[in-house]
């Protein structure tokens, strides 16, 4: 069956990128949580736009519908959105089946995104793409290829998002009162005993 060779032959770029830090993050950041899924989203949203599957039925059962999230574009963001609409099917493999397979997880972790999150019938559905693209993919090789291609440039996007993550915590976890050249003076924090300035 070919979605157990493709799940055979993708399976070390796909942990390396599950093994990344910056998922490591999501599960305990609600800022890189969001992250996540603005990312996830705005690259099934170029998905949508140019994916045609032969059974239409299935892809309306597969169809996100939300905002699109405005995010910025970093250069190895942009070449998978790229990649994303030059191989549309193989992208929906990565992110429809990530969505089906790990939705219920990352609904518990950010419970704010449940209906892009949410498909009815999970199992079934994965297992009618799984169906569909054993019965509808040519070039089993080249889908192969690509599908890791996509692995390699998203750990490359993660690489992007866990160095901005870890600007953005540092600025935040700055303690202004203990930076000497930050510090207004008396009469700037409140006094802690009695919460008055």
């Amino acid at each position: 069956m070919f979605t157990d060779k493709l799940y055979l032959e993708t399976k070390d770029s796909h942990r390396v990128v599950d093994k990344h830090p910056f998922v490591s993050l999501i599960r305990n950041n609600k800022l890189a949580g969001e992250m996540y899924i603005n990312f996830n989203k705005i690259c099934i949203h170029e998905i949508q736009n140019v994916l045609t599957l032969k059974d239409e039925q299935l892809y309306n059962k597969l169809y996100r519908d939300f905002d699109v999230p405005e995010i910025f574009i970093t250069q190895n963001l942009s070449t998978l959105l790229q990649h994303c609409r030059t191989y549309p099917l193989e992208s929906a493999y990565q992110f429809y089946l990530g969505l089906l397979f790990g939705g219920n997880m990352l609904k518990r972790m950010i419970p704010e995104h449940t209906d892009f999150l949410t498909y009815d019938n999970n199992k079934e559905l994965s297992n009618e793409f799984k169906m569909y693209l054993c019965n509808n993919v040519t070039d089993e090789d080249e889908f192969i290829q690509h599908v890791n291609e996509a692995y390699t440039i998203i750990k490359s996007v993660f690489d992007d998002f866990y160095n901005k993550f870890n600007r953005i915590n540092s600025y935040t976890s700055l303690d202004v009162q203990e930076t000497r050249q930050l510090d207004g003076g008396p009469g700037t924090y409140p006094d802690p005993d009695t919460g008055l300035f």
